[in-house]
């Protein structure tokens, strides 16, 4: 989706990720991070962002909580980063970074409300009295006092499968009196998910019905005397969506994509500041008459904007960027192990070449490994270290 994109904004990614893997340097089924564009990306939406007034935390399950990655987006001036869930929490960790939210997609589970608290996380959403008690619980053994946002739906709300839930509007003041009862606990806002969709019919990012049950919760708690300084608004997240995101009432926002150029706004709007920054490296294992079978451990495309054909790049020297080739993947729910891609019948594909994809990620969702390059662009490239899904070193062969 993004390799028009890709070759024409940051094409000397594509050549070196290729010179790398021919000499060995990067191994098939790796992400690789171009932390240079990764920073430019991240300075353009933290400029974006000051200029609405609103506060930022960083998404990192797409990129695989890389470490170097998230360093990167630190030094940027993105303080803390928000987790999917409790598993991205303590990948996150590992790197050093802080935890800003917890629990906005996937609730903390049972037993795990002490370690979630020791995060100190500005932050934690909770979608049910039953999970306050357990947080609160949790903070009053830690003698400190938890923030948290409730999580707020109404009739007409639009949710992915799996991410239903929350307080009703139409008793949401109720709901915040009773979280307010829980010793340990205090209402620092509201959020929902997602807030921002992308119109593929208009080729635009659009405000959700989510969004307006989220402007009205805050209101409604602030007229009922809560103090919410936080309107937690994430969903599409980019540079030229935040003066979308501020006029809808928000506080704070989580971009994720949009970090390394791969949201829906790309493919929509040729001039958007973020470049495309993640490639996914693989090489082929093997022929099968005019079919290639690339290694695909690390596969997962993200159609946010539905289905379409995949393509990829695939070589062993400079000419790669000349040389795409149709994708087909396995069906939906299948492992993945291998892509394959078809060949015309005087092909010139062998073993070993190059593949290179550029999709929209959720890297933490596969088998791959993630690895982050500087200097692309200088002639003299620095990859640094190879991480597994849980941020953590990988040992033997990456």
């Amino acid at each position: 989706m993004f390799l028009d994109r890709l070759i024409h904004q940051n094409h000397d990614l594509p050549l070196v990720v290729t010179r790398l893997h021919q000499a060995g340097a990067i191994r098939a089924n790796t992400y690789l991070i171009d932390l240079d564009a990764l920073d430019a990306n991240a300075r353009a939406i933290k400029r974006a962002a000051a200029a609405n007034e609103l506060s930022l935390y960083f998404m990192s399950k797409q990129f695989g909580r890389n470490p170097d990655a998230c360093k990167t987006l630190q030094d940027a001036g993105i303080p803390a980063a928000v987790a999917v869930d409790v598993q991205c929490m303590e990948a996150v960790q590992r790197s050093g970074v802080p935890i800003g939210h917890v629990g906005h997609l996937v609730q903390p589970h049972r037993g795990s409300e002490d370690a979630v608290v020791a995060a100190t996380p500005e932050v934690v959403t909770i979608f049910s009295i039953d999970a306050a008690e357990r947080i609160g619980a949790a903070a009053g053994r830690a003698g400190r006092t938890q923030h948290v946002l409730l999580r707020v739906t109404a009739p007409g709300d639009r949710f992915y499968f799996g991410h239903g839930g929350g307080f009703l509007l139409s008793d949401i003041e109720d709901a915040a009196h009773a979280v307010s009862r829980v010793g340990g606990l205090r209402v620092a806002g509201v959020t929902t998910f997602p807030c921002l969709l992308a119109n593929p019919s208009t080729r635009t990012v659009e405000p959700t019905h989510n969004f307006e049950t989220l402007k009205q919760a805050a209101e409604r708690l602030r007229a009922a005397g809560f103090d919410v300084w936080q309107v937690n608004a994430p969903g599409t997240t980019s540079a030229r969506t935040m003066d979308v995101l501020r006029a809808g009432g928000a506080t704070h926002v989580e971009p994720g994509n949009g970090f390394h150029g791969t949201a829906p706004q790309h493919v929509f709007d040729p001039d958007a500041p973020e470049v495309p920054a993640i490639v996914y490296v693989s090489e082929v294992s093997h022929l099968d008459g005019s079919d290639a079978y690339v290694f695909a451990a690390g596969y997962y495309v993200d159609k946010v904007l539905g289905d379409y054909q995949l393509s990829a790049l695939c070589g062993r020297d400079d000419r790669i960027v000349d040389r795409r080739y149709r994708v087909d993947t396995a069906p939906e729910g299948a492992i993945h192990y291998y892509c394959v891609l078809r060949l015309e019948t005087n092909h010139d594909v062998r073993s070993g070449d190059t593949v290179v994809f550029c999709f929209r990620p959720q890297a933490f969702v596969t088998r791959a490994r993630t690895q982050a390059v500087r200097g692309a662009r200088s002639g003299k490239p620095l990859l640094l270290g190879v991480y597994d899904q849980e941020a953590r070193p990988v040992e033997g062969v990456a």
